[in-house]
Formats: C-alpha cells, structure tokens, sequence
C-alpha cells in the first residue's frame, strides 16, 4: 500500500487548506493508498514537523506553496529528501507554479503540480521517482464535478479551525495586481451542490470563510447564499469578500433578513482614486460604493472589514493618506491598510517597469519603492498601519478616537500628528496594560488639541476603558477627582440595584465600575 502525506503548512492553527483536502476526497476511492493529512502551522517549529514526517519508504509528500510558507518549505524539502531519498516530493500551490524554475532548483523536489489539487488524484498511485524534476499539468474538470470535501462528522472536528468554501473558482474582473487576472476562467458549482452543501454547513459553529474572489460577481448565486442562510440560520458566521458597486436593493433586502452576526463582509476598496484604479483594471465607482457600504454599516448586525492597498502605480503619499481618510470615514469594524505584493505571474508584475515599481524577490513580494512612492515614504505609511492597528483596531477607543480624530483634522491627520507626538511602542501586555499606554498618550495629546474639551474627552476615555476595567478603577489620568464621594455613589447605586436585581451578583456588583458623565455630551 502506497502512503500519501499531505501537508499544509498554515499562516495560522485555526486555518485549514481546502485544496488538500479536496484531493484527500479524490483519493478516497483508491484502495491501495492511505491517505493522511497533516495540518501545521509556521509558527510552531520546522524540525518537529520533519519528525513527524519521515516514517516508511514508498511515501508521497505533497506540499501546498503559498506566500506565507514558502520560505519553510525551501528548508523543509532538502531536509526531507536526505532522511527520505526514496520518498517521492511535490509541491503545488500558487507560489510553485509561478516560480516554478525556481521550485525545480530546489534540492530534493521531484514534481511540480501545475493545476487543481483534485486533478491529480489519478496519477499518484503509479507515480515513479523522475530522473530530474519534473513539472506534470492536468487539464480542469469543471468544478461541478469536483466532490465536496466536507462530511457532517469532519465538519464537527474542524471545531476551532476557519472552513475554507468554494462557489467558484477564478474571478470576472481582471485586476492586474491579483493572481486570477493571469488565469481569467470562471467556473461554478450548481445551484442544487451549493444549496445542499450550504445547508450542511450552516451547522458548524465557528467561521465559514468563502474564499470566491468577489463572492457576488454572480448576484443569483449570492441571493441563493443569503436565501439559504435565512432559512437556515448558520450556527457560527459566514464571511464573505463583496464588491459594493454590485449590491442592488434586493441583496440588501435579503441581507438585512439575516441573523445578527451571522455574516462578515470584507470589502477591498484599495484606493478611492478613478486613475490610480484605471491603472490595475480595476472597476469601480467610488462614489456609489460608499453608499452600498454606508448601507450595510448603518444596519449595525454585520462586521464590516475595509481595506486599502498603498503603492498601487501612480499612488503617491497624497493619494493614499486621501483614501485612507474617505474610507475611515465610514466608520467600519476593522480597517487594513496593505501594501502592494507583486505576485510572480501576475500582469502588474510584467508591466512592473512601466510604473517604475521595485519589490522584495522574495515573498511576500512587497513594494519597496515606485515612480511615485519612494522607500521612505512607505516605510512612513508602516508606521501609520502599526498605529491603526494599535489604536483603531484593537477596539481600545470606539468612543473617543472618532472625536479625537475630527479635532485633528482627519484619520490620517491623527495618526500623523501622534507619530510626531509620541514613540510607538506596542506595549507588550494584557489589553487593560495597553490600553493604559495608548489611553495616556490619547490624553495627553488631547490636552494640547483641544484642552476646552477635556472634560469630554475624560467621559469618552472612560467609557472605552469600561470593558477593559477588570476591577473598579479608573487610571490615574481618568480618575475623578472626588475619590470619596465616587465610593458612596457606587455603593449607593449597588445597593439599589441588589434590591432591584436580586438575580446579580454580589461578587459582580463588587467588580463593576461607576461611570457618571462630567459633560453634556458624553452619551450623545
């Protein structure tokens, strides 16, 4: 009996690789293969993994090469071939098959698989040791006859993990920075395998992550999904990545019937400038997408994720910082400003000299300067990301920052001004310790923006710092002046709300903490 591994290595545990595990489903029929998957992770160590796969001669390793563990795989390969010089190596994957010279020079590899994991199924049980390595294709099935890798009981042990769905493959728009614009095909699964395997899947309880590049470029497929959903509430969230300039009224009709929180949208705006789009073939309109977005924002059931790509050719520092205000603007539940990756393979990447676009050679492939972005500048634009993230999406300031914000004159004004004002530092730590570092610093810059402000400015801070709190104080920089009379107002309002609410607590009374305005439009 033959035995194939299959390895995934993961940018994190609660990621799984649906491409294994729809050749997993392939090999199934096979009787003279075992078939094991092996599922890791490049933050847990490179050599207990090679322990765990060298094992008995005749093996198959199978390897999936993506941007993440790509430079894992390059160590982890020669490694194996000299513990395993009669296992047969192979690696597939996004990251091979657009370098694939570069996969074949690498010591021990025997075979580059070019195409669907599923695909190559047939060819495993006679596949021999090559001479030199080898790149094998197979030609596509459609999709619709690729079996659905996910049984009821695998559903339930994947608890944990994110489910990783496919409705199509491939992607009708052809933006020239992306991996599907050098593979234009689209291809869908039926209505009636999305309806049954939907309805299966409603029942897992963590994150289902479509991974179908605009989830509605095909608005009656997206319907079918979100019908589904209403007549089977999911038992965790499904996330999906949308185009807004797609949405029409029945999608938001049909999107507002949902369950509270059983969706999460992702929205990649990547620049809310027409020309700097035009120069990636990619369509939009900002003007009607914001107000799609507004509309799902404004129905405050859903997580709402925006990002924004820097370095895209002819961005420029004012560009960017631009869009970064328009779409912060909106308010969403997390912003992510990226950074442009010129992917091997892709049209950006051979037109990378018409922009002047210079990246790393290595992955992630991040720009490092253009004609119109210098080095500097976008080490700048790091520093802001760092500080988004710190501030914004961490979810330390929901009340405060936006204030604070307009003060400044804008997002990025803000985040501009406290990188003059302060060192960033992430201070290491439980969040109420982080938060006491970036609650200070908000404070003390708001005492120089707006010192007419403070008192509410001190109601804002703390209210964000409630859920925070852990105990029944308040840092020294928040904390009311009259410590005494704040003790008798608790105890007052505790021994009111024990006579009201028997059903609380006492040891939850005794943890809770007393907000009492000091401005008039602290609740506003």
């Amino acid at each position: 009996m033959r035995k194939i591994v299959l390895t995934a290595i993961n940018a994190k545990y609660s990621h799984s690789n649906p491409a294994l595990l729809y050749l997993r489903t392939a090999l199934s029929d096979h009787r003279d293969t075992e078939c094991i998957i092996i599922e890791w992770d490049i933050n847990q160590p490179r050599r207990q993994l090679l322990e765990k796969l060298v094992g008995p001669s005749n093996t198959i390793f199978l390897f999936s090469a993506y941007i993440w563990n790509s430079n894992m795989l390059k160590d982890l390969i020669p490694d194996l071939s000299i513990l395993q010089p009669d296992a047969i190596i192979a690696a597939g994957g996004p990251e091979a098959v657009c370098s694939k010279q570069d996969w074949l020079e690498i010591p021990g590899i025997d075979y580059i698989f070019d195409g669907n994991a599923e695909d190559f199924a047939p060819l495993l049980q006679n596949l021999k040791k090559p001479e030199k390595p080898e790149v094998l294709t197979e030609s596509k099935r459609p999709f619709k006859k690729t079996p659905f890798p996910y049984t009821r009981d695998f559903i339930s042990a994947l608890k944990g993990k994110i489910i990783y769905y496919e409705a199509s493959r491939g992607c009708r728009f052809n933006c020239s920075y992306c991996l599907s614009a050098a593979d234009n095909e689209f291809d869908c699964r039926t209505g009636k395998q999305i309806t049954e395997e939907i309805r299966m899947l409603c029942s897992f309880e963590g994150t289902v992550k479509f991974v179908d590049r605009t989830f509605n470029a095909d608005s009656s497929r997206a319907r079918l999904v979100w019908k589904l959903m209403v007549e089977n509430p999911p038992a965790g969230c499904f996330h999906f990545e949308l185009h807004p300039m797609l949405l029409r009224d029945e999608d938001f009709e049909l999107i507002s019937r949902l369950p509270e929180g059983c969706a999460q949208f992702e929205i990649g705006i990547q620049s809310t400038n027409p020309s700097i789009l035009a120069n990636v073939n990619r369509a939009d309109n900002w003007n009607q997408s914001r107000e799609s977005i507004l509309r799902l924002i404004e129905m405050r059931k859903f997580h709402i994720h925006l990002d924004q790509i820097v370095g895209l050719p002819g961005d420029t520092p004012e560009s960017a910082s631009e869009s970064l205000d328009e779409i912060m603007s909106l308010k969403p539940d997390r912003f992510q400003l990226g950074f442009l990756k010129l992917l091997p393979g892709t049209p950006l990447a051979a037109a990378a000299d018409k922009f002047g676009i210079q990246a790393s050679s290595t992955p992630p492939y991040e720009v490092l300067r253009s004609d119109s972005f210098s080095f500097e500048e976008l080490q700048y634009f790091h520093r802001i990301e760092e500080l988004i993230n710190l501030l914004y999406n961490s979810g330390f300031f929901p009340r405060s920052l936006p204030v604070i914000s307009k003060a400044a004159g804008g997002w990025f004004q803000l985040f501009k001004s406290i990188l003059n004002f302060s060192e960033i530092s992430d201070r290491q730590g439980p969040p109420p310790r982080r938060w006491e570092y970036w609650g200070r610093i908000l404070f003390d810059f708001s005492v120089e923006l707006i010192p007419n402000d403070l008192p509410l400015i001190k109601d804002l801070l703390r209210l964000d710092w409630c859920p925070f709190a852990g105990a029944q104080r308040y840092p020294d920089f928040i904390r009311y002046a009259d410590d005494k009379k704040m003790n008798r107002l608790k105890a007052e309002a505790c021994c009111r709300l024990q006579s009201e609410q028997p059903a609380i607590p006492k040891s939850a009374l005794h943890r809770a903490i007393l907000f009492i305005p000091e401005s008039d439009n602290s609740l506003h």
